[in-house]
């Protein structure tokens, strides 16, 4: 047999390559880590359910949301919220969680390469050092693919990550809008409408469907629409966005939305989130005889 650098190489260090590796280990296999950003838990860690959920408890705190059939509409557990307010209490969540998994792969004697990985052939893989120290070849006798998504972007549309972002970019924002625009009405979409909304930001949910969230019940999907209306949300269903730019005028830096219909809708800020694509760009499949849709999605086998 061929000598390998490693048993088992993963590539991504989200929930799925860490298990991956994890079980590998403890197999008493030679398991490494590829990790393309300088720190490790992917987008689930760093950018998308542990920061979305975290941010989602704290505007339910500090906003007093919870209390406020008691106390009344107007209650806050603390007046004006900042951003900064929101992002220390999820900074935390997500340094803990970080350390948590990096003590983890320690443990199981798991190696962390810091690099981004292409293909060469189907058992070896190219890694260039984020650090720029150049690159290497290893070879592995199996390599799992976990490298996770990111947010879909639509090259007509001018993203800065400021006033036009995805939802990867909310952590970075530099403040609290008075009023949002959310272009689609996926899983993601709905929960980040609901959280500014609970800040108090105008929020209107622009998607091309007819009503929200067609793979739930029906009578579930409703009520959600009755309590996003109830709490400001503007729903505009059946809609599509032909344009998108940032304009500015004597209001300062805002957002202009046309949609199909010949209606136009001024916004200080933009989300777009029309879901999600795997990060294959960058493996050099065709090397290792796999392809990626035009989603990212690899095909699978039934073994």
């Amino acid at each position: 047999m061929a000598e390998y650098d490693y048993d088992l190489l993963v590539i991504g260090s989200g929930p799925a390559g860490q298990r991956a590796a994890i079980q590998a280990a403890k197999l008493n296999k030679r398991v490494a880590i590829v990790e393309r950003r300088a720190v490790i838990g992917g987008v689930c860690t760093n950018t998308g359910t542990i920061p979305s959920k975290t941010l989602r408890e704290a505007v339910l705190h500090l906003s007093g949301f919870r209390e406020r059939g008691f106390y009344g509409d107007s209650y806050a557990v603390k007046q004006n919220i900042t951003l900064q307010d929101l992002l220390f209490r999820t900074d935390q969540v997500i340094r803990h969680e970080i350390d948590v998994t990096r003590a983890q792969l320690q443990r199981n004697r798991v190696e962390v390469l810091e690099a981004t990985a292409s293909f060469m052939d189907a058992h070896t893989v190219r890694l260039t050092y984020l650090d720029g120290r150049g690159y290497r070849d290893l070879q592995a006798q199996f390599v799992v693919i976990a490298v996770g998504t990111t947010a879909t972007q639509d090259p007509k549309i001018p993203f800065d990550g400021k006033q036009i972002f995805v939802s990867d970019d909310i952590l970075r924002l530099d403040r609290l809008p008075r009023t949002l625009t959310v272009v689609g009405a996926g899983v993601i979409g709905c929960e980040y409408a609901s959280i500014f909304a609970t800040l108090g930001v105008r929020v209107t949910l622009v998607d091309q469907r007819n009503r929200l969230l067609p793979f739930v019940d029906e009578e579930i999907a409703d009520a959600l629409s009755y309590h996003m209306r109830e709490n400001r949300v503007t729903l505009r269903l059946g809609e599509t966005v032909s344009h998108m730019e940032p304009v500015h005028d004597e209001n300062g830096d805002r957002v202009r939305i046309i949609l199909t219909s010949g209606k136009q809708i001024i916004t200080e800020k933009a989300l777009h989130s029309i879901g999600r694509t795997g990060a294959t760009d960058a493996l050099n499949l065709t090397a290792a005889g796999l392809s990626a849709d035009n989603r990212g999605r690899l095909a699978v086998s039934d073994d």
